[in-house]
């Protein structure tokens, strides 16, 4: 009897771990969203030849990236609502809010917002 429970026990572990591996693994990429587009760097008198992204939820930095001007970026971001800035020159960081969605890819381009 003692022997059946403890097999009784070990499936039951097993099993409850595929379970938590299966959630862990197969619904990953349907919890997160892209946010992708092509970024400008700062032009005129504060030029830099690189865009400095910084994408916010709220007031908290979640993500950064430089990208060379007129580059692709690319942030895989929880489902939510951020703000991306180009603060090439952060004196005048101009936020673009967007919804990001699970498992959708979202587009935006960013300009310079430097001049």
């Amino acid at each position: 009897m003692e022997r059946t429970l403890r097999r009784g026990v070990r499936i039951s572990i097993l099993a409850a771990l595929a379970l938590l591996a299966g959630a862990c693994t197969g619904h990953r990429g349907a919890s997160t969203g892209v946010l992708t587009g092509t970024a400008r760097a700062c032009a005129g008198l504060a030029y830099v030849p690189t865009a400095h992204l910084q994408v916010y939820r709220g007031d908290v930095l979640v993500a950064a990236q430089r990208v060379p001007d007129n580059s692709t970026y690319r942030f895989v971001l929880p489902p939510g609502r951020y703000d991306i800035t180009n603060t090439g020159n952060p004196q005048r960081p101009l936020g673009h809010p967007v919804s990001v969605s699970a498992g959708a890819t979202i587009h935006v381009n960013i300009p310079n917002d430097c001049e």
